[in-house]
């Protein structure tokens, strides 16, 4: 029986090992982006560079929008915002409850709740998606003007 190793379990891989995978997803979703665009070109009458184009600045806007989302703690703030309405508890390890005398857990402060939702942990990802989305826009921005 092999011995569990936190320690190990806890390293992040580097920049370098993690850069194929995200050059191959955005590859894939630049792809996916001309494929689209070539789709609306053949159902519609617009010109081919405008619809890869514009297919492409819009997938690059989403990725900004998820990116932010998630790297910004917009995501997380709505779990503390709704906890503080509502009174609820988050449902993590790191909140501890005080225990009354009849037995009850009294419920946290509902300032400690909403600023935990406005702390996001750092989210390497999130970085990317924000810079690939920016890339994206880019790449049509390009197409859309540089291409007739």
């Amino acid at each position: 029986m092999e011995h569990f190793d936190a320690e190990a379990a806890d390293v992040q891989l580097s920049l370098r090992d993690r850069m194929p995978d995200y050059l191959a997803t955005f590859g894939i979703g630049l792809a996916a982006t001309f494929a689209i665009g070539i789709v609306i070109w053949l159902i519609s009458d617009i010109g081919l560079s405008s619809t890869i184009g514009y297919t492409t600045i819009l997938y690059g806007v989403v990725f900004l929008l998820a990116g932010g989302a998630t790297g910004g703690g917009y995501v997380n703030l709505g779990v503390g915002a709704v906890g503080s309405m509502f009174g609820g508890r988050r449902l993590d390890d790191s909140e501890t409850g005080v225990e009354s005398s009849s037995g009850n857990r009294k419920r946290g402060d509902s300032s400690e709740r909403l600023a935990k939702g406005l702390r996001p942990a750092a989210n390497p990802r999130a970085f990317w998606q924000v810079l690939g989305g920016m890339l994206y826009i880019a790449i049509g921005l390009a197409i859309v003007i540089i291409w007739p």
